[in-house]
């Protein structure tokens, strides 16, 4: 079925539509051909009539007003017989309800072919049969309908009837009446049966297709429509109609009318809705409730313990401050000279090791929590609807519309998350200290961009992910990393492991935050490429600070710009047609 419709196209042989080669103009056809595949390709979360208008926007010319847009929904759902279930969600239909109205969808367009994997899969005798005689209605109607069926039971409901053995070899094509007659069989079933290879003949298919080809059935059915049919007309056809180019949507449209969707899915799925909006404000709790108060004070992020060795420093105040108004005056002067140091350099060796552990710990549980709600929020975002997805690719779906559609509704939410941990944690310790901008807007920005990172890592697991199962059993693989390259709990001293660790938002996001409050990385471990470089009692200047920070910022952004192309290249993988 998938070589007929163009999913996977065949390596051998010709399809014609209308006596044109159909390979060859796929993209032109698609907009006529209709295709229900096994799983669900309308959205659970949706109403039905919900569903059938987004449909309706995405497929139908753009001409179509909200008026005829309406009327079109209403006649495909009379024909599906769904009229009274519109306003219902998709989930609450039953598997046959579900199949109809992913018929009705495909219906919107009136494509004169239409082709079902396994339409009555799943269902009772009752209902298989209401779906085969539903099908023979739209082919009274002018539709072509192919199908792929194991249910025999209303397959008299069928013109035609294929019979393909293993390896699909063709073993029969005629009315279905024939086909008993031409198995000698008073039951479709045995013909099953009849076709299996056995041990004792392994050959039953390769013997079926020899005998169907020397059959009367097939001259009656095959070589002769092949003889006058199609090959006779094409060149007729192939001189007189000019095939038009496909008819791609205009990618702004697009992006609109995804996202309002998108964010409609959300709304109705309550539960994961709750679970999405709740992450970031239990975890800023958490952090309100672990942090003290003065964690990102100067005293907090650089301690300097009074040196008697420095003259004129205050008795037990332990403040960087103290060290520096010491050096300043004449008898620390005098103190620097025999020791031949710079007032920069007995600073630094005045801050005692440790320094600022805290801070640092805080900020990397802020760091971590916002990658994980960014991979998190996006990991399950496109496989789920990958049915979906690819059905409307065939259409004129967009990847870029598509993907932006994911990333504007969810980055949205991932800026919403950072805010709530940045203004909780700053409520309980403020942020004192900052390079060139306030103190709270850089952390955020650093917060934000990490979580966008986070996002888009998840969005590109998603997109390369073959199932659901699988893209939720690789989020550990990729947030487990981030704690080992984040420089934190294991020191990164060696090339080799800092260039692992560029490769995770963690680390620069560390780097940014680390810089921001003033965190000196020699008086913590952490070294390297991604030192803190911040102003706070530092041997850097202001202006080296601000590159610095840019720096790090600027490699998140290529970060969450490299993940979004592969998102996009995974997304451009799940194309078959060629």
């Amino acid at each position: 079925m998938d070589a007929l419709n163009g999913l996977r196209p065949a390596q051998k042989g010709t399809v014609l539509y209308n006596g044109q080669d159909y390979y060859k103009h796929l993209a032109a056809f698609s907009t006529q051909l209709g295709y229900v595949p096994q799983e669900d390709i309308i959205h659970r979360d949706l109403t039905v009539k919900r569903a059938l208008y987004y449909a309706a926007k995405l497929r139908l010319p753009s001409d179509f007003t909200e008026a005829q847009i309406k009327q079109r929904i209403n006649e495909v759902l009379e024909d599906v017989e769904m009229s009274y279930r519109r306003n219902l969600l998709v989930s609450k239909l039953s598997g046959g309800q579900r199949k109809r109205v992913s018929i009705a969808l495909e219906l919107l367009a009136n494509p004169s072919v239409f082709f079902l994997d396994e339409p009555t899969s799943g269902l009772d005798p009752g209902l298989d049969r209401k779906m085969m005689f539903l099908l023979r209605k739209l082919a009274d109607r002018g539709h072509t309908i192919i199908l792929v069926t194991h249910a025999t039971n209303n397959i008299n409901a069928c013109d035609y009837v294929c019979f393909l053995c293993q390896g699909g070899r063709l073993a029969f094509f005629g009315p279905p009446n024939d086909a008993k007659t031409y198995f000698e069989k008073t039951d479709f079933a045995e013909i099953y049966s009849a076709l299996e290879p056995t041990e004792q003949n392994k050959n039953i298919p390769q013997e079926a297709e020899a005998r169907f080809k020397a059959s009367p059935y097939y001259r009656q059915y095959v070589q002769t429509p092949l003889e006058q049919g199609p090959a006779g007309r094409s060149r007729v056809i192939d001189a007189s109609i000019e095939v038009k180019p496909p008819r791609r949507g205009d990618p702004m449209k697009q992006f609109r009318l995804l996202s309002m969707r998108y964010l409609d899915l959300l709304k109705n799925d309550t539960g994961n809705l709750l679970i999405l909006l709740l992450q970031a404000p239990v975890i800023a709790l958490i952090l309100f409730f672990l942090v003290a108060p003065l964690t990102f004070t100067s005293s907090s992020v650089a301690t300097c313990p009074p040196n008697p060795q420095i003259p004129q420093t205050v008795p037990n105040k332990f403040d960087c401050q103290n060290v520096v108004n010491a050096l300043n005056t004449p008898q620390g002067q005098a103190y620097l000279a025999p020791n031949g140091m710079t007032k920069t350099e007995a600073l630094q060796k005045s801050i005692i090791q440790g320094s600022g552990g805290d801070a640092q710990k805080i900020l990397f549980i802020m760091a971590f929590a916002a990658v994980m709600f960014g991979v998190i929020n996006g990991a399950r975002e496109i496989v789920k609807e990958e049915p979906i997805y690819r059905r409307e690719r065939t259409v004129n779906l967009g990847i870029i519309p598509y993907m932006f559609s994911k990333i504007s509704v969810l980055g949205v939410l991932c800026l919403l998350q950072s805010l709530v941990v940045v203004i909780l944690v700053n409520l309980k310790a403020p942020f004192e200290h900052s390079i060139f901008l306030p103190a709270v807007l850089e952390i955020y920005i650093s917060l934000a961009l990490a979580s966008l990172a986070g996002l888009m890592t998840g969005l590109a697991l998603s997109a390369l992910a073959p199932n659901n199962d699988r893209a939720t059993s690789f989020i550990p693989l990729i947030l487990i990393p981030q704690v080992i390259f984040s420089g934190i709990i294991f020191s990164l001293d060696n090339i080799g492991l800092q260039f692992f660790g560029s490769f995770f938002p963690v680390r620069w996001a560390m780097g940014a935050m680390g810089s921001t409050v003033g965190l000196h990385g020699d008086k913590l471990g952490s070294g390297g490429d991604f030192a803190y470089q911040g102003t706070l009692f530092s041997i850097y200047s202001r202006e080296q600070a601000v590159v610095h920070l840019l720096l790090m910022w600027f490699a998140l952004i290529v970060l969450i710009l490299a993940l979004g192309f592969a998102t996009g290249y995974f997304l451009k993988r799940k194309d078959v047609r060629k």
